[in-house]
């Protein structure tokens, strides 16, 4: 009789690498634990607690350590640092959470600012106070989209356009409470749309490309709304908005 050959799918062949992988590195790793053994411990030095760590690294803590027989330190074996180097990429990574999160763009710490009032944004000070109760101050005048040839503030275009701004809010204490810096990231949506507070007249419905604004947020026009997608705190005498705006794109 004539052999008949077996063909396996791709699917199967691929359960199977993975099958061979997974029972690979679960007997390196049991190698690995043999090589290395569990250090005597004496009364002068003990391995500090470290839940986290994967047992091949707890095992190697022997370094500098003084032993019963007379040595004052002892080294991984060139054998025991070969098995270290082979330990999976997966388990080194739990060693160094906080390096790994600052990587994949984890929040920064936003500075404070001064704490304030609502007393303290008057127009001495260049503060321009609208019929809504919104405040706003303008830091810095925008020129527009020279490349675009965009010159006129946002609430000129119909329908109304999507905008890139960078923001930071501060709640009276002088904490920030929202911000684009700590999110490493900007903002971009269509104005007018959700009816944020930022959709308010004075806030970024009134800036030019490249403008910075400052903006004040009383608890009346705060309530129950949200800012830039994010719900604003309640029962606040102010909120302080420091925002830019970048791009502007027409509908």
């Amino acid at each position: 009789k004539k052999n008949r050959l077996q063909i396996i799918s791709p699917l199967q062949a691929i359960l199977s690498l993975s099958l061979i992988k997974m029972m690979f590195q679960l007997q390196l790793l049991s190698s690995s634990a043999q090589l290395l053994g569990k250090p005597k411990q004496s009364s002068l030095h003990q391995c500090r607690p470290q839940s986290r760590v994967p047992p091949i690294l707890r095992h190697g803590c022997i370094s500098s350590m003084a032993a019963d027989n007379g040595n004052t330190s002892q080294h991984l074996e060139p054998s025991r640092r070969a098995a270290l180097l082979a330990l999976p990429l997966f388990q080194l990574a739990s060693v160094v959470p906080s390096a790994m999160a600052v990587r994949d763009g984890a929040p920064v710490e936003v500075s404070s600012r001064s704490p304030f009032t609502l007393e303290d944004f008057t127009p001495e000070e260049g503060w321009t106070e609208l019929d809504s109760g919104l405040l706003f101050k303008v830091v810095k005048e925008g020129e527009g989209d020279l490349k675009k040839g965009i010159f006129d503030k946002v609430d000129h275009f119909q329908p109304f356009p999507f905008v890139t701004v960078q923001y930071t809010a501060y709640k009276p204490n002088g904490t920030a409470f929202a911000s684009t810096f700590a999110d490493r990231k900007v903002w971009s949506y269509q104005v007018g749309v959700r009816s944020e507070a930022q959709d308010e007249e004075g806030a970024v419905m009134s800036m030019r490309v490249g403008e910075k604004r400052q903006f004040i947020i009383t608890p009346e026009l705060a309530f129950k709304r949200k800012l830039f997608g994010q719900l604003l705190p309640q029962n606040e005498e102010a909120l302080l908005v420091d925002v830019e705006l970048l791009f502007l794109q027409p509908y």
